[in-house]
This record gives C-alpha cells, sequence and structure tokens, in this order.
C-alpha cells in the first residue's frame, strides 16, 4: 500500500506538480489495485485534523461515502463501476476539503499589539513577527515553490532550496527569495512599505510595478504608496521611523509596538519625521515629539493611558 498511499497523499495535500494533475486523477480511476486505493482514500482522509468550528472530518467521510454506497452497498459499484465511484468519491472529497477543509492545509500565526512571534516554517526556515503582524503558510510546502502571505511586518531567515524559490506575498510588495535573511513590512495603515536584505539575494516587486528589482547585503528598500515611487539605500532602517508622520499615525504605530493606549486631545495638521534605534521608549519618543513641537504635551492616565493634548 505505500506507493499508492503516498500518491493519494500527496494529491490531497496538493504536494504535486499541476502538469501530473490529470494523469494522477486518471490513475485513480482505474481498476488496477482498486482495493488498496480505496484503503489509502479513506487512511488519507482520517489523517486530515479535524477543521475549527466545521463538522467533524470523520462524520463527513461517513455521509459521503453512505450516499456513494463506499463500503456499505455493492448496488453503486455495480451500477457505474469502481471506477466511476471512486472517481465521484475522490471528486466530492476534494470538493468537500476545498470548501470546507481550507484550514486543514493552512497555518495562520498573528500576534496582538506588543507581542513577537518567532516560529519554524514546514521547510525549516524561521520567522520573527512583529506587532499586530499576521502570515498565512501552508502546512506543508508543495515540490516547486514555496509561498507565504504576510500583513504587517516579519524577519524571515529562509533555508537555501535552489529548486523551489520563497516568496512572501504583503499587500503592495512580493519578495522572491532561494535563501537568505531579511525584513518585510507593510502594514496597511503605514504610507510606505519597505524591504531590508541582511544576507544573500532578494528580488522585491510592487503591486504597481511588477518589474522585479535586485537587492545586495545592506540595501533597504521603500516604496511610497501615495506615489508610487521606490527608493534603495544602503542604511540599515531605524527600529521605530516617521517620515512626514501625521500625530495619528505616530499614535497608531506607537500603540502597535508597544501595547500601550493613547488618546489624541485636539487636532493638529503638523507632520513629523523622526528615527530611533531599538532601545527606545515611548517616553523618549513623546518628549522628542514635545520638544520638536512646543504646542504638544502628554501625561499618563488611568490604565497607563497616555493623552497627547495638542494646544491652538
Amino acid at each position: 500500500m505505500n506507493y499508492v498511499y503516498e500518491i493519494i497523499r500527496r494529491y490531497f495535500n496538493r504536494r504535486y506538480p499541476r502538469s501530473l494533475e490529470n494523469k494522477i486523477q486518471h490513475w485513480l480511476c482505474e481498476d488496477e489495485n482498486a482495493a488498496l486505493k480505496e484503503e489509502a482514500l479513506l487512511h488519507c482522509w482520517n489523517e486530515t485534523e479535524t477543521v475549527s468550528g466545521r463538522r467533524n472530518m470523520k462524520d463527513a467521510w461517513g455521509q459521503i461515502s453512505g450516499r456513494l454506497g463506499f463500503r456499505s452497498s455493492r448496488s453503486h459499484w455495480l451500477r457505474y463501476g469502481y471506477a466511476a465511484s471512486l472517481l465521484i468519491c475522490v471528486l466530492a472529497v476534494s470538493v468537500w476539503l476545498w470548501n470546507f477543509g481550507e484550514d486543514s492545509f493552512t497555518q495562520i500565526v498573528t500576534t496582538e499589539k506588543g507581542e513577537v512571534k518567532t516560529f519554524t516554517l514546514p521547510d525549516g526556515s524561521t520567522v520573527c513577527l512583529s506587532p499586530s503582524s499576521e502570515i498565512v503558510f501552508q502546512k506543508a510546502f508543495d515540490d516547486t515553490i514555496r509561498q507565504i502571505s504576510l500583513k504587517g511586518e516579519a524577519w524571515f531567515d529562509v533555508v537555501h532550496l535552489s529548486d523551489k524559490p520563497f516568496i512572501v506575498k504583503s499587500s503592495n510588495l512580493t519578495t522572491r527569495v532561494l535563501g537568505t535573511r531579511f525584513n518585510v513590512n507593510d502594514y496597511q495603515e503605514d504610507k510606505q512599505a519597505t524591504a531590508y536584505l541582511q544576507t544573500g539575494i532578494i528580488e522585491v516587486s510592487t503591486t504597481a510595478c511588477p518589474e522585479r528589482l535586485v537587492l545586495h547585503p545592506g540595501e533597504y528598500f521603500v516604496y511610497d504608496k501615495a506615489t508610487h515611487q521606490i527608493h534603495v539605500s544602503t542604511r540599515k532602517p531605524p527600529y521605530l521611523y516617521f517620515r512626514n508622520a501625521t500625530l495619528e499615525e505616530i499614535r497608531n504605530s506607537l500603540e502597535r509596538r508597544f501595547n500601550i493606549p493613547i488618546r489624541l486631545e485636539g487636532t493638529s495638521e503638523e507632520r513629523y519625521t523622526l528615527e530611533f534605534d531599538s532601545t527606545v521608549t515611548v517616553r523618549e519618543v513623546l518628549e522628542t515629539l514635545c520638544v520638536l513641537d512646543e504646542r504638544l504635551t502628554w501625561s499618563t492616565g488611568h490604565n497607563q493611558m497616555i493623552t497627547i493634548c495638542i494646544k491652538h
């Protein structure tokens, strides 16, 4: 059963080249090794995890197999033949997995404000996920590509696999690598999306300009979402950086980074350009703002709520 099970397992987990899909489906419908295929199908089904908040997959198998006469009635086998019945079953299982069992193949990791998570991907690559971020990836990468979806910011240390590129897709950037250490920062509410390469080589493209730009170690890629302008420099990105930012944008970033509630009293059209290293505290950022703009004061109240007042 080993090779039969392995083929069917990879079929359900989508771990096969797309060019072989039709060939695998034809093989599934052949009468040869029919009993082994049936056993492998059921085994793969039972191995699939229960999807949180949805039907138990074992129960779903029972409903599908009962409706098709699988393992219970010979009439369907006689009426349709084994190959046709098996094909119907495969299609039914595949449709159910596609519509209801997507989470069985997908891993989602999220962080809250002020929270950082470090974890390992299925290929051995490591991710350090920044606050208020989300990453989505397959529990088992396929044979041709390793693709990640990112909301927010993350550092990646990627295992080198020359025949399987590693791609990070965020709202505005697509970053393609083979093996390297790099950072992608693309929060939806920020005006800029950035990528920084520490080691190796990466290719970066934007939603507005799909042409890939190659980055080398030490290069910092900045994409302006409003103007679609791209700037590449050799400076290391600061830990906390504001460029022509409003007080509201600074407030949102500080809340996200330090998990501290901040309230604004008053309005201001002023914009600020600031940068800080990794040792900075919220107090230091606020004191810097107040020095730059004498109209600003700040205080800490109940439940550590920080209030920034704008005088007119």
